[in-house]
């Protein structure tokens, strides 16, 4: 089977297994949010946001360097990594419990504060495990993992779904998030016979150190993404509107894990094709098309049927995601466009260019929404999506400079087909249901027919 088979054969399964967890997490969500309003999942989602990034921060690519260790990692390996999360975690934690009214006086949301503190303490819980984890990872005992992340899922639901009934509000996935982060320690300590200890060996800490910080200072400026609506909108614009751009985001996100998927196999799969510029140039035209498709077209197709679905299964308090959706929207759907270009990159030994990039959308997209959101409301968040497509220039010629400029006339094609469908949407019933047939346009085109048949060929054998 040759490469370009087995990635999309494969893409296809890890697509099919993540859909259904993700069908599972859009269950749970959709009832949780229609229970406690957009307020009270504001509130959450300022907290959860803050507490996520720091989560991200804490783990300093560590996790990365027990997965690509050449030899297999002592028992040493894991207790300096242990030790390692265990003063970040700390450090961290204790900053959110002492500062959780000085942060929340900031955000002029006085309510957040014993969430953020109580969500701060389960970064310990949770940074605690990723050895546990990882031992399991070096293992491939990947179906114990997917059964322990399914099991501890399913446990976020139990608790917050009954207390959200009973008017708990924010606290309902505040706890959840707590339950689930306890079933996921427990189950991963009885599923592996690692039992790490305390260890303080500085030549291996700066080594980790080290690797950590050259691997991880991208994905850093990246993950600031997620402070925008916590800290920006909420800061202006109030709880409730980041309830509202929240929902919008998981909603995206949701649509577009395909996204996440190709991430996964062009590491894997690009290696395989070295320093050829031409094949490397070549997939990701491939990539670009399957991205602008598995991405574009679910966006599109949930905006056509949004105005009807959304009001009637997460209620009407909740109709104003309809008008930042598709801003959303359009911003994810570049973004996996340009998803492969990074790949490349960091193939490449590229990191700091990729950083470069991010540090640029960053600015853009923080700078928007510090601007607009004071005028525009929650909307202004959206224009600030917009805004930040600019930044994909600067990806684009440092690929270029790489490996020579990728031809994007397909994968753009599809962008904009499904972009029109997105802002038809908004329009009115009539020019939202005929805007479907837009998304029938490339099959005009017989090259089209005939790669999207090859797909299907691929993946029926």
């Amino acid at each position: 089977m040759g490469l370009r088979t087995k990635v999309i054969k494969g893409g296809a399964l890890m697509v099919i297994r993540q859909a259904l967890g993700i069908l599972l997490s859009l269950i749970g969500v959709l009832f949780i949010t229609r229970v406690i309003g957009p307020t009270e999942y504001g509130l959450y989602g300022v907290g959860y946001g803050i507490v996520s990034f720091l989560g991200g921060l804490g783990i300093w690519g560590l996790d990365v360097y027990l997965l690509r260790k050449t030899s297999t990692p002592e028992q040493q390996d894991y207790d300096q990594v242990f030790t390692l999360l265990l003063c970040i975690s700390s450090v961290f934690t204790l900053s959110l419990v002492l500062g959780q009214h000085i942060i929340a006086q900031m955000l002029k949301l006085p309510q957040v504060a014993p969430l953020l503190a109580t969500l701060g303490l389960t970064l310990p819980i949770s940074l605690l495990n990723l050895p546990l984890t990882i031992k399991l990872d070096r293992d491939l005992n990947f179906q114990r993992v997917a059964y322990i992340e399914l099991i501890s899922q399913i446990s976020y639901y139990v608790i917050a779904l009954p207390l959200a009934h009973q008017g708990a509000g924010a606290w309902a996935p505040v706890s959840g998030l707590w339950l689930q982060q306890i079933t996921m320690v427990v189950l991963t300590f009885f599923s592996t016979n690692l039992r790490p200890r305390l260890c303080w060996k500085p030549s291996l800490i700066r080594e980790m150190l080290a690797y950590g910080l050259s691997y991880s200072s991208s994905t850093w400026v990246w993950q600031l993404r997620s402070l925008v609506n916590p800290v920006i909108v909420g800061r202006f614009a109030g709880a409730e509107a980041v309830g509202f751009v929240a929902l919008a985001i998981r909603l995206a996100e949701m649509l577009a894990f395909a996204k996440s998927v190709t991430w996964r196999l062009a590491m894997a799969a690009l290696a395989k094709l070295e320093n050829d510029s031409f094949r490397l140039r070549k997939s990701i035209e491939e990539g670009m098309r399957l991205q602008a498709l598995a991405v574009g077209l679910p966006m599109a197709a949930f905006a056509i049927a949004a105005p009807v679905i959304l009001p009637l299964v997460f209620g009407k308090d909740w109709t104003p995601v309809l008008y930042i959706f598709p801003l959303i929207a359009i911003g994810y759907i570049f973004n996996s466009i340009f998803n492969l270009h990074s790949s490349v990159l960091y193939l490449l030994g590229k990191n700091l260019l990729v950083t470069w990039f991010h540090a640029a959308h960053i600015a853009l997209f923080a700078g928007s929404t510090f601007l607009l959101v004071p005028y525009l409301g929650m909307v202004g968040y959206g224009w600030a999506e917009i805004a930040a497509l600019a930044s994909y220039i600067v990806i684009h010629i440092y690929t270029a400079k790489q490996i020579g400029s990728p031809n994007y006339t397909v994968a753009l094609s599809w962008f904009t087909i499904s972009v029109a469908v997105l802002i038809l949407s908004t329009v009115n019933e009539t020019v939202r249901y005929l805007s479907f047939v837009l998304l029938l346009l490339p099959l005009i085109s017989s090259r089209e027919r005939n790669s999207l048949i090859g797909y299907f060929q691929i993946l029926k054998s």
